[in-house]
């Protein structure tokens, strides 16, 4: 079986689906049509720069290349994540691109080295796009961590402040909080793994199957998939929130709350 091309016609076939949708938000009133069609036209322009240059990237394959391409996008990265968690950026960027960076870079090579054995582990046609993988799924993780953490540390501000006038450290305190935020980051990578196969096909499988591959090896990559896609986050997940922890309090233990945006 070989991949069946899209056509530019085919292609526009698809975002013709674009326009009932965007009917149907008027219709209904939700008010995000103007963020819909922006979202779309920077898909458009950011997936039609990343087909040109990957090509190059891909041809090219030089290792110091390769790793300044998955830098750039853990820098994206933290810089959404950061966004997104209503936090300021200024003060929590490096954090979390350390957060984001040493984990993927250790699952990549590890992938590459032991699981596929490749020759060459900076090899950029597998190390981007597996970096991709990961990052797509620590990005969600992180940006629920982070907003629940914050999100609990200033609700029981009280019972933070009472644990500590108890005699309790700041990761004593603190403690309560960082277990619900790794729990809530992570219960969407675990329910996927539980209904893999059952409820969805994911896109690893399904992209290997549409390109011709045998669909047992397709499972088997599926499988490695979402094994370095669980580690890669909960690590990253983790070392994010300890971070957040020392960032997120001053020096006398009181949340920073200049870190939190208005």
């Amino acid at each position: 079986m070989n991949t069946a091309d899209i056509s530019i016609s085919g292609l526009a076939f698809g975002l013709l689906l674009i326009a009932p949708s965007v009917l149907l938000v008027w219709q209904l009133r939700l008010g995000f049509n103007r963020q819909l069609i922006i979202s779309v036209l920077r898909m458009l322009v950011q997936l039609g720069f990343v087909g040109f240059y990957l090509k190059y990237i891909f041809l090219l394959d030089h290792v110091l290349v390769n790793l300044a391409y998955v830098c750039l996008m853990v820098l994206f990265a933290a810089f959404s994540g950061i966004r997104n968690s209503s936090l300021r950026l200024k003060k929590l960027w490096l954090p979390t691109f350390a957060s984001m960076l040493l984990p993927t870079l250790f699952t990549m090579l590890y992938f590459n080295a032991a699981i596929v054995q490749l020759d060459n582990v900076f090899q950029a046609d597998v190390l981007i796009p597996v970096a991709g993988l990961m990052l797509g799924n620590v990005l969600k993780t992180n940006i629920v961590a982070l907003k629940t953490f914050f999100s609990l540390a200033r609700k029981e501000e009280k019972t933070y402040l009472f644990l500590l006038a108890a005699g309790a450290t700041r990761k004593e305190a603190v403690r309560p909080f960082l277990k619900e935020a790794i729990r809530t980051g992570m219960a969407p990578n675990i329910a996927t793994m539980a209904t893999v196969g059952l409820v969805s096909l994911p896109g690893v499988m399904t992209g290997q199957i549409l390109g011709g591959s045998d669909p047992v090896l397709a499972v088997k990559y599926q499988i490695m998939v979402m094994i370095i896609i669980f580690f890669t986050s909960l690590f990253s997940n983790v070392l994010q929130l300890l971070f957040a922890v020392h960032q997120g309090f001053d020096r006398h233990d009181k949340l920073n709350r200049d870190l939190l945006q208005k």
